[in-house]
This record gives structure tokens, sequence and C-alpha cells, in this order.
């Protein structure tokens, strides 16, 4: 009889312990890509968080600095506060905040008003007066400042005034004389009374003597 022998060829073990080291090996590679992806992917969170937080901070900074602007702070000043009748007095406004240009508004109490950011005016009558200005930005905002009686004006020196003066001065001089008048007139009797009685008595004494 005749032996038929056969050899099938297969890993060995050596071969199956490097297959297996291989795997191991790739496994730990991918493991490792993972832990590096997800590393990246949290520090790319992370950032774009921050970037958010930035925008918000960014966008809330300039509200707040918009705010700011929008607001309007009004005042004024004169170069003179006392002033006599027909002198001139400069006005100078002052505006803080806000969106240039600027439109004014000024009242200066007599009736007169300007759109002038430095006006001048005179007053031609005695008294005192309130003035305001009113400011309007480019977008419309405003404010307004008021002062109360804030310019006095008092006569001035002019050939009217002194005229008129020096008739108050006779007028008031002639109700004097013609209250004068009036008493005397009210106690003539008496005094006509007084004296012929002490003339009486002075000319019988001189006889007597």
């Amino acid at each position: 009889s005749s032996t038929i022998s056969s050899t099938i060829d297969g890993p060995g073990p050596d071969s199956c312990s490097s297959l297996g080291a291989a795997s191991a090996q790739e496994v730990e590679d991918m493991l490792a890509v993972q832990r590096e992806i997800s590393k990246t992917r949290g520090e790319i969170e992370q950032t774009k968080g921050r970037m958010q937080y930035l925008e918000q901070t960014s966008a809330t900074s300039l509200i707040r600095v918009q705010l700011n602007q929008a607001e309007i702070d009004v005042s004024f000043t004169a170069s003179k506060k006392r002033v006599e009748e027909g002198e001139k007095v400069e006005f100078e406004g002052r505006v803080h905040g806000g969106f240039p240009p600027y439109s004014y508004e000024w009242d200066f109490g007599d009736g007169e008003t300007s759109t002038s950011a430095y006006p001048v005016h005179s007053y031609k009558s005695v008294g005192s007066y309130t003035v305001s200005l009113k400011v309007t930005d480019d977008r419309d905002n405003t404010d307004t400042k008021t002062r109360d009686d804030y310019i006095a004006v008092r006569p001035g020196w002019s050939a009217g005034n002194i005229a008129r003066s020096a008739w108050n001065g006779l007028v008031t001089f002639g109700h004097v004389l013609a209250n004068i008048f009036i008493w005397v007139g009210i106690l003539s009797p008496i005094w006509i009374v007084v004296g012929g009685g002490v003339f009486y008595w002075w000319r019988r004494r001189k006889r007597r003597a």
C-alpha cells in the first residue's frame, strides 16, 4: 500500500503572535488619533466660545458707546448778565454728546429768537429776561437749557432818558408844592386867627409902654 501524505500550509505560532501585535498597535494608533481629534475638537469649541464672548462684549460696548453719544448735554453762557438798554450781549451755546451737525434755537425772553451758535442780542426795555436754548442733533436727539431771570437790563444813558428823568423830577416837585399849597389853604384860617391874636397882644403891650 502506498502512503499518501499531504501538507497544508497555514500560519504557525509565530505568525499568529505577529498578527496580534500588529492589530494591537493599530488599535492603539486609532485611539491616539481619536484622542487628538477630541482634543482638537475641544480646543475648537473653546476658541469658538471665546469668539462668541468677544463678539457679544464688543457689541455691548458698541451699544454703550452709541447710547453715550446719543445723550446731549446743552449749556450756554453770556458775555454780560447785567446790561443797559441797547447794550449788546454775546451768547455762546455749548453741546456735549449727540451727533453733529447741531441746530440751535434761542429764545431771549423778549420775543426775539436766533438760530446761531454764537448770537449777539441787545435788549430794548428795562427788566429781567429768561433765556433758553434748544439743540437738536443730526439724529433728532434734543435737549433744552433754560435760565430764569438770566439777563437784567437797567436804564441806559440817553437824551430821552435824561429828559424823562428831569420831567419825572419836575412832576414830583410840582406834587410837593401842590401839597404845600393845599395844606396852607387848609390851615390859613387858623394862621389868621393866631396872627391876629399875636398882633392884638403886641399893640396893647406897646400902648401900655
